[in-house]
């Protein structure tokens, strides 16, 4: 992380910062790029038709190399990458062990650059980092995407050095890259979200994102994906786990993040279930239990039966994927969602204790994951829409408030 924090800082690659004034810890005014981003005409989730025209055009483009070879820096690159994951995400690495060895190594290197990322706002270092330094950071992953079209490998940093090669084999796309650090910008200024369109832009930059990193990655099944509409709805698919799987955090996290002053929830539904931003705040701070509180288990409710219907349009994209990558993604997907279920089973306290999968369980997971890969039709089952989803795992969700009252 300072070797990042140096590369970041290096130099005004980025040609706002010398004239930025920015002090540490806060955002920063002048016009930087990131900032742009963060405008209120900006803060919209990209089409699954314009992520399909990028990916499409990134496979036929093709780059310089297909990659850096077996040579030992770069071996000893992915380990650490490896190492990273095993040890900051153990859902994320127990995903990725079901998969090919190549596919294994590029997604070690993606979490590791998006976890790098993630501690510009949310590590030791947070409080001096800037919309400027974003904008570094920016411009210091452009240039790993250019020198790995242009196959010039030499004198990188390991963790540039195997996300250089990853590029390189499965011709990954710029825009999630830049779109997850557009999330962690909003992350600089802002701690409230009034609407939930406002939250799932947030969702999307910080986590839908992930899932288009790996898409090319984890492969298309071409018997499932011969058309437009139906590579559309895979990436769309792909997105909504992301979406899920940062909802699921969100979820976990509540009384987490409002100890930290953030509040990642929508503003105006804590309002039409006539709680505020001051009852979490203050329960938080107090012996006052907020989950006994049928307002709260009932807003509670309504964001979990949300977050399933992500969950169903996203599982049923699973079979898009290719044969190899199915296991992996279904078996990330159950263990995340149990996660949120844990959140219901906790009669809805998620602002004194956290939801958690322990490693039994996971295993277990695992094992309804693989069966759940042998069970699909071998005809493309059409798509839930958002609704469908949302509707069918809302009689679900309702029969468990039922059952606990």
């Amino acid at each position: 992380l300072q070797r990042a924090a140096r590369r970041q800082r290096r130099g005004s690659r980025c040609r706002c910062r010398a004239a930025s004034g920015d002090s540490p810890g806060k955002a920063g005014t002048t016009a930087c790029y990131m900032s742009k981003l963060i405008e209120p005409e900006a803060l919209v989730v990209p089409t699954a038709r314009e992520l399909r025209l990028l990916l499409d055009g990134a496979v036929k483009k093709g780059s310089a190399t297909t990659g850096s070879g077996g040579s030992t820096a770069l071996e000893a690159a992915y380990e650490k990458c490896k190492e990273v994951t095993s040890e900051y995400s153990k859902t994320f690495f127990v995903g990725s062990q079901l998969l090919e060895e190549r596919e294994q190594r590029a997604v070690w290197a993606i979490y590791n650059w998006c976890r790098v990322t993630d501690e510009l706002v949310d590590g030791p270092a947070a409080a001096t980092t800037t919309l400027s330094d974003l904008d570094a950071w920016h411009e210091s992953t452009r240039e790993i995407f250019k020198r790995s079209r242009e196959g010039l490998h030499d004198g990188m940093e390991w963790d540039e050095l195997a996300l250089a090669d990853s590029v390189a084999q499965f011709s990954l796309i710029e825009r999630p890259f830049e779109d997850m650090i557009a999330g962690m910008a909003m992350d600089l200024v802002k701690t409230r979200y009034e609407t939930f369109s406002e939250l799932e832009v947030y969702c999307y930059r910080v986590a839908g994102t992930v899932g288009l990193m790996t898409l090319p990655i984890l492969g298309l099944d071409e018997s499932r994906n011969g058309t437009e509409s139906s590579r559309e709805q895979t990436i769309s698919a792909a997105m909504s786990l992301g979406l899920a799987f940062q909802l699921t955090n969100i979820l976990r996290d509540v009384g987490e993040d409002a100890r930290r002053d953030r509040i990642y929830l929508p503003m105006d539904e804590l309002r039409k279930f006539g709680l505020d931003e001051d009852d979490i705040m203050q329960a938080c701070r107090s012996s006052e239990t907020l989950t006994v509180d049928e307002r709260w288990r009932d807003f509670m409710e309504f964001q979990i039966q949300r977050c399933e219907g992500y969950y169903a349009k996203a599982e049923k994209g699973v079979m898009g994927l290719s044969s190899s990558s199915r296991l992996g993604v279904m078996a990330a997907l159950k263990i995340y969602r149990e996660i949120l279920w844990k959140v219901r089973r906790n009669n809805y306290d998620n602002l004194s204790q956290r939801a958690m999968v322990p490693l039994h369980e996971k295993a277990v997971l695992i094992g309804r994951a693989w069966w759940s890969v042998l069970d699909f039709n071998f005809e493309q089952p059409e798509l839930l829409s958002f609704n469908e989803g949302a509707n069918e795992q809302a009689a679900h969700g309702l029969a468990s408030r039922k059952s606990m009252n």
